[in-house]
């Protein structure tokens, strides 16, 4: 039975290609891991809110291979009631705009769920190469 203690990304994906497995586990790592990420997102989106349609529009996107790799997006989506698309709405809170300095919600979530979220994956690894 495999089992592998992972510290950080690159050597969960080194493990899952020297395994031949990485087209198959990846997804599913990245499907369960994503909600963690997605939760924190929102609840940082929230503090921010007027409306509340930005913060409601997030979403995950299905995992893909793109460039070499597997990834999936934790994301504002669609058009609040005005018409305004909900990412730049992220955006401009991000980032900040002309006379108004940024206030980084996406990358405060991020680093506040790497833990759980590297924990998740590792959780969803050794499940499948386990089992």
């Amino acid at each position: 039975m495999a089992q592998f203690d992972v510290k950080g990304l690159d050597e969960l994906v080194d493990a899952l290609e020297r395994m031949g497995r990485l087209d198959e586990i990846a997804p599913k790592i990245l499907e369960e891991a994503a909600p963690i990420l997605k939760e924190e997102v929102v609840l940082l989106a929230e503090t921010h809110k007027v409306t509340g349609d930005m913060a409601s529009s997030i979403k995950e996107t299905k995992p893909r291979e793109r460039r070499g790799g597997h990834e999936i997006c934790v994301r504002p989506t669609g058009k609040d009631r005005n018409g305004i698309r909900n990412m730049e709405k992220a955006a401009w809170i991000e980032f900040g705009t002309k006379g108004r300095s940024g206030t980084p919600f996406i990358t405060s979530a991020v680093l506040n769920a790497e833990a759980d979220v590297k924990a998740k994956m590792q959780e969803v690894f050794n499940r499948e190469v386990s089992g």
